[in-house]
């Protein structure tokens, strides 16, 4: 099993991880290695570069006895905190693949299902909350943990560990070490927190990490190769202990890095040196730290603080201080330094951010005039569009391919023709692995809308024709319109009554539209002759032009919804097909704000002229 940024054996440097020339650091620190990357070491504008997104996310909150994170503590104090997970999204800039990664996954939603030693230690840390937890954060934000490529463990005690079984996609990652501490054979731990789960991960979807080099200044791994993510050696706290440096838009233009430090610290007193790392006794009379290594733990603090002085923004997994400050409610989705609502951009946002902005979301090769016009006339719809269009990418119940070829269909249909629209979509199905029979397969089904006039205008031409008394009524079918029948049924694996009385009307025209609709039923793609899309595609392309607003054909809507379940399709593909459908209203921008703005320009110059 391999990840982003490295060759097949997963090692550290391999023909998948970029090498980076040293600088002068008297400390040796991960920042001197992250500064040969492009990051300034405070948030400052700069040129554009590639950033994630990172989104706070709640693992529930439970409550800290102060005496054994702290020195010296009030007798008996105790803070409630919240265990913070984090959802990180990159974009590759070359072939638009999304990968989205969940950094811990908090405190488990049902604490009885904890083994029984970690349970009782959970009863120490009352009052606690698991609700809402990942799964529940995720959902209000429109994913799912079938969306989450990876998780990522800071470390595996039980208040970072969450429940694994909920997340049966994804692959696992672990620090160095961490595998020898859930089996039991890691050194001696202390301390009622010092139970682990032997059979926590699936180890067919798990990797450990490599031993961290003392040569790379703590960086363990640049995760996709471009700099905008970093796993980070932490050391002291527990063996495996790593931590995530990322870069993300800093709403101005320019970037800033962020530090998901886990437990390299518990109290920021400690860090800004009111206190120390406490200590406490336990029934057998040993001396037990929350750090396994205290002193490696103190170094790693240390590194910490320099970095935040640095300008990073530094996050640890129960900063209450950090929590209260940026004023988390955990009820949804949070984006903290991503999002798409206009509230949290600067007041008057630049083309360039906005820019930046669709690229962290989208191919940024699908930014064309009409985006960009928008930004410069309206970025509040501007910001507003690009939500509304995010969502089903989102979600993701369809393939990105699958969403590529609908919005095709949406696209090419006689009642849009929406050219810009069809290249991007074309360009994007080519990039998620689309043959050309897939595509061209699509226009073909598409290419079939023009039979509504058929389906529409034959009943109601019988209509009149009866109350002329003009038609006769019950008519049979005769051999070849039977023939035909059966046919159609044959190729397009459905009869409908509609059909019935355009057979009867014109077998000749009825004959020829089915040679011309069963091409990408029958003809033979790969030696079989099916066509290049399953069943349940086709139907849901058929689906598509028919709920657009330039057709809104209800008949055939309803007829290929059934016919799409019945191959398969679940309710939430049908709805994400709708959700594309729906995209096409902002071709209304798309096409009428590059106008505006030529005309306006030649308005004013014309003015200028008569001034």
């Amino acid at each position: 099993m391999t990840i982003p940024g490295n060759a097949e054996d997963n090692s550290l440097m391999g023909s998948g991880t970029t090498s980076y020339t040293w600088i002068d650091d008297p400390g040796g620190s991960f920042l001197a290695r992250f500064a040969t990357m492009g990051f300034p070491m405070a948030p400052r504008p700069m040129k554009p570069t590639i950033c994630v997104s990172v989104h706070a996310l709640s693992g529930g909150h439970f409550t800290l006895p102060e005496e054994q994170f702290v020195s010296p503590s009030e007798p008996g104090a105790r803070k409630t905190v919240p265990s913070l997970c984090f959802l990180i999204q990159h974009r590759d800039q070359e072939i638009g693949k999304l990968t989205r990664i969940v950094f811990d996954l908090g405190l488990r939603r049902d604490t009885n299902r904890y083994s029984e030693p970690i349970r009782r230690h959970v009863e120490t840390r009352r009052p606690l909350s698991t609700d809402p937890d990942v799964v529940a954060s995720l959902k209000a934000g429109g994913l799912t943990p079938d969306d989450i490529n990876y998780v990522i463990y800071s470390h595996v005690h039980w208040d970072h560990i969450g429940e694994p079984r909920d997340f049966p996609k994804s692959t696992f990652i672990v620090g160095h070490g961490s595998l020898a501490v859930l089996a039991g054979t890691s050194e001696t731990l202390r301390g009622g927190h010092s139970f682990f789960e032997k059979d926590l991960l699936n180890l067919s979807r798990t990797v450990e990490l490599p031993e961290p080099d003392p040569d790379t200044g703590g960086i363990i791994r640049d995760f996709f190769n471009d700099g905008s993510l970093c796993i980070v050696d932490a050391p002291g706290h527990l063996p495996g202990h790593i931590n995530l440096l990322a870069r993300v838009s800093n709403g101005a233009g320019g970037s800033k890095l962020v530090y998901l430090a886990g437990d390299a610290c518990h109290d920021r007193r400690i860090m800004n040196g009111e206190k120390s790392i406490g200590e406490w006794q336990d029934d057998m009379g040993n001396t037990c730290c929350i750090h396994a290594n205290r002193k490696k733990a103190e170094e790693t603090i240390a590194r910490i603080k320099e970095a935040e002085e640095k300008g990073v923004e530094v996050i640890f997994a129960h900063d209450m201080e950090w929590e209260e400050k940026n004023g988390l409610s955990f009820n949804h989705l949070k984006y903290p330094f991503s999002t798409f609502s206009s509230s949290t951009m600067a007041s008057n946002p630049s083309s360039d951010d906005l820019k930046q902005r669709f690229d962290t979301i989208f191919d940024p090769s699908t930014f064309h005039e009409g985006w960009s016009s928008l930004s410069r006339l309206s970025p509040p719809f501007f910001l507003a569009s690009l939500r509304l269009s995010s969502v089903p990418k989102t979600k993701s119940h369809l393939t990105p391919k699958d969403q590529a070829l609908i919005s095709l269909a949406v696209d090419s249909a006689a009642t849009h023709l929406y050219v810009p629209g069809i290249r991007t979509h074309v360009s994007a199905a080519l990039k998620e692995g689309a043959t050309i029979h897939e595509i061209i397969e699509v226009i073909e089904l598409s290419s079939t809308l023009g039979i509504h006039a058929c389906n529409i205008g034959v009943p109601l031409l019988v209509e009149v024709l009866k109350e002329e008394g003009r038609y006769e009524e019950g008519q049979e079918f005769n051999e070849e319109q039977e023939k035909l029948k059966e046919e159609f049924t044959q190729k397009r694996g459905y009869w409908h009554v509609f059909w019935e009385d355009f057979l009867r009307l014109d077998p000749e025209f009825f004959g020829a539209y089915l040679e011309f609709s069963s091409v990408p039923w029958t003809k033979e793609v790969d030696g079989k002759k099916q066509g290049a899309l399953s069943p349940k595609m086709k139907e849901l392309v058929y689906c598509a032009f028919d709920a657009a607003s330039t057709h809104l054909y209800v008949p055939g809507l309803k007829l290929h919804m059934k016919n799409a379940l019945g191959y398969g399709a679940t309710p939430q593909e049908i709805v994400e097909v709708l959700e594309l459908a729906t995209l096409l209203s902002l071709h209304t921008a798309h096409v009428a704000a590059p106008i505006i703005e030529e005309l306006v320009r030649e308005h004013d110059a014309e003015k200028a002229k008569k001034e």
